[in-house]
C-alpha cells in the first residue's frame, strides 16, 4: 500500500468514527496518540517548544506509554540543568531558550500520566521552567491570575511593544486537554511578531484547575468574560482590537463567548464546534484520553457515554455571534461527515458578511487536528485575515 492509498483508507476510517488526534501519515510512532502528540511537538519547534535533534532522541528511546513520560522527563531535566547552567553564566538568551524547551518537554511527559499523582509534580516543574523563561524576555512574559468564583485562573500576558502602547490583542484559548503554556507554544510569537498582545489563560476544566474543584461548564461566556474584563483593563489593550481564538474544544468554548460578548470584535475558530454532544458521540477514545477527559469534565471513567450525556448543554447558536468570525478545519476531520455538516451550518448561520471558512489540504501539511504540525500555516491563515478585519 503507498502513502496515498494508506491516508485515503485512514480517512475512511474517520469518516466512520471520527478521531480528532487520527494521523494520516506517520513520522515515528505506529501508536496513533503517541504519534499526534509528537507531531504537535514538532510543529512548535517554530515557536521554540523543541529542538528536532532532542526530539528525535528522545522519540528512539520510547517503547509504551510508560517510557514516553520517563524519557520526555529525562529529556525536559538535561535542558533544564543546560537552562540553569546558562543563567548564571550570563547567557541571557540561550538560558531562556533552553527554558522553554525544558517546560515543553515536561508538557510532552504529561502526556500518558494520569490526572493525578506524578502529574501534578511534572506540571509544577512544566510551569517553574516557563516562568524561568518568561523573566528572560524582553518584554517580559507576565504570569497573571484572574480571580474567579473565589478561586484563580493562571495564565500568561505579553505586551506587544516594550512602551505599553494601546495595541492589537489576541485571546488564545485552548481545547479539552491543553494548558495555557501550548498556546504560547502554538502561536504566541507569531502574534507579537505581527504587533498584537497576547492572552492565554487556563478556564475552568483546563490545565489543573480541576484539582481546584474547577471543571469544565457550558456557559463559557462567563470564565472568557473574566479574561475579557481582565484585558481591558490593561492599558495596552485596545477595546476596538480585541479577538479571541480557540483551539479544538476551544472551537466551542470562544464562539460561545463571542455570542454573549460583544467586546470581542473577531472570533476565530480552529474546529468549530456548536454541539459538543455530537461531536463526542462521534469519536473514539483511547484509555488516557478517556481518563484525562472525564477528570476535566467532573464524571465517571466507567462508561465514558456518561460523558457525552453531560454535554447535553453544551451548544449554542451561531446566527448569535455578530462580530466577524474565521473557521479554520483540517482535512481529515472535514472528511469525517459531522465535522463537515457542523463547520457549514456554523458557517451558513453567522449573520456577518465578514466570515470565511478555511478547510486545510494534506499536501500543505493541515491535514490533522488543529493544524498542531504546521503552525506557521494557522499563524499566517489567522493573522492575515485578522489583519484585514482590523485595518
Amino acid at each position: 500500500m503507498n502513502r496515498k492509498e494508506k491516508i485515503d483508507e485512514l480517512v475512511k476510517q474517520n469518516e466512520k468514527q471520527l478521531d480528532s488526534h487520527r494521523q494520516f501519515y506517520k513520522i515515528h510512532f505506529d501508536d496513533y496518540g503517541m504519534d499526534f502528540a509528537f507531531q504537535w511537538l514538532l510543529g512548535s519547534s517554530r515557536h521554540g517548544g523543541c529542538e528536532i535533534g532532542e526530539a528525535f532522541y528522545t522519540a528512539a528511546q520510547i517503547t509504551d506509554p510508560n517510557s514516553w513520560s520517563e524519557e520526555w522527563v529525562k529529556t525536559a531535566e538535561r535542558v533544564e540543568i543546560k537552562a540553569k547552567k546558562a543563567e548564571s553564566a550570563g547567557h541571557k538568551v540561550s538560558a531562556r531558550e533552553f527554558y522553554l524547551r525544558a517546560a515543553n518537554y515536561y508538557r510532552m511527559a504529561m502526556m500518558s500520566m494520569s490526572p493525578l499523582g506524578s502529574r501534578i509534580t511534572t506540571t509544577e516543574k512544566a510551569r517553574s521552567c516557563m516562568k524561568k523563561a518568561s523573566q528572560l524576555f524582553d518584554p517580559v512574559i507576565e504570569s497573571i491570575s484572574i480571580p474567579f468564583e473565589n478561586r484563580e485562573l493562571p495564565g500568561y500576558f505579553i505586551k506587544a511593544n516594550k512602551d505599553g502602547r494601546k495595541s492589537k490583542t489576541l485571546i488564545a484559548v485552548g481545547g479539552g486537554e491543553t494548558y495555557a503554556e501550548d498556546m504560547y507554544f502554538h502561536i504566541a510569537p507569531s502574534a507579537l511578531i505581527r504587533g498584537y498582545n497576547f492572552l492565554t489563560v487556563d478556564i475552568p476544566g483546563q490545565g489543573h484547575t480541576p484539582s481546584q474543584g474547577l471543571y469544565f461548564r457550558p456557559d463559557t461566556e462567563v470564565p472568557i468574560k473574566a479574561i475579557v474584563d481582565y484585558a481591558l483593563c490593561r492599558p495596552e489593550v485596545d477595546p476596538e482590537y480585541i479577538a479571541a481564538y480557540g483551539i479544538s474544544a476551544g472551537g466551542y468554548f470562544v464562539p460561545r463567548a463571542a455570542a454573549h460578548d460583544h467586546r470581542i470584535k473577531a472570533c476565530i475558530a480552529n474546529y468549530g464546534i456548536t454541539d459538543f454532544r455530537k461531536i463526542l458521540a462521534a469519536m473514539a477514545f483511547n484509555y488516557r484520553m478517556v481518563e484525562t477527559v472525564v477528570w476535566r469534565w467532573n464524571t465517571s471513567t466507567d462508561n465514558w457515554k456518561t460523558l457525552i450525556d453531560r454535554n447535553e448543554d453544551y451548544i449554542f447558536n451561531p446566527k448569535d455571534i455578530i462580530c466577524p468570525v474565521l473557521l479554520i478545519i483540517s482535512a481529515g476531520e472535514y472528511k469525517n461527515p459531522v465535522v463537515k455538516a457542523m463547520q457549514h451550518e456554523f458557517i451558513e448561520a453567522l449573520p456577518n458578511s465578514n466570515k470565511k471558512m478555511i478547510v486545510g489540504s494534506f499536501e500543505e501539511g493541515a491535514g490533522t487536528h488543529c493544524y498542531g504540525e504546521n503552525t506557521g500555516l494557522v499563524s499566517s491563515l489567522l493573522f492575515d485575515w485578522l489583519d484585514e478585519i482590523f485595518s
